[in-house]
């Protein structure tokens, strides 16, 4: 017996970008795992922070970028590249300087973010699911 809803939806017609900060989008959500889309203009970020709790895949669908982590080398992301992140690995996202970036990550319903370190450049930008 299926217990739950089929949903489908472009990615290509959600994307929005601004200025300011990465956008965040949520895409798919169940009793089980949450799908997000975030959307960067160059050179922006998604704050370094951890899921202390909650395992992360990311997916990039376009453009250039990284994960950024403090103790370790930073991992390329471009087109199709896909990532998992165990839970408790301090990481961040950031779009290269001269290339628009837009990745889809998805993990646990009800995960939570935590900035194991607090810069003040990135404090205007929210972490969905923040603590």
């Amino acid at each position: 017996m299926t217990i739950g809803t089929v949903q489908t939806l472009n990615v290509n017609t959600l994307k929005k970008y601004s200025s300011e900060a990465r956008v965040n989008l949520p895409l798919i959500a169940s009793k089980d795992f949450v799908t997000r889309m975030n959307c960067y203009e160059p050179g922006q970020v998604t704050p370094f922070h951890v899921h202390p709790n909650d395992d992360e895949v990311i997916y990039c669908v376009e453009g250039r970028g990284a994960i950024t982590f403090a103790d370790r080398p930073d991992s390329p992301l471009v087109p199709g590249t896909v990532i998992s992140l165990p839970a408790g690995l301090p990481h961040g996202i950031a779009a290269a300087s001269n290339s628009r970036m837009v990745v889809i990550y998805t993990t646990n319903a009800g995960y939570t973010s935590e900035r194991p370190q607090h810069i003040a450049a990135e404090a205007r930008i929210p972490l969905p699911c923040e603590k």
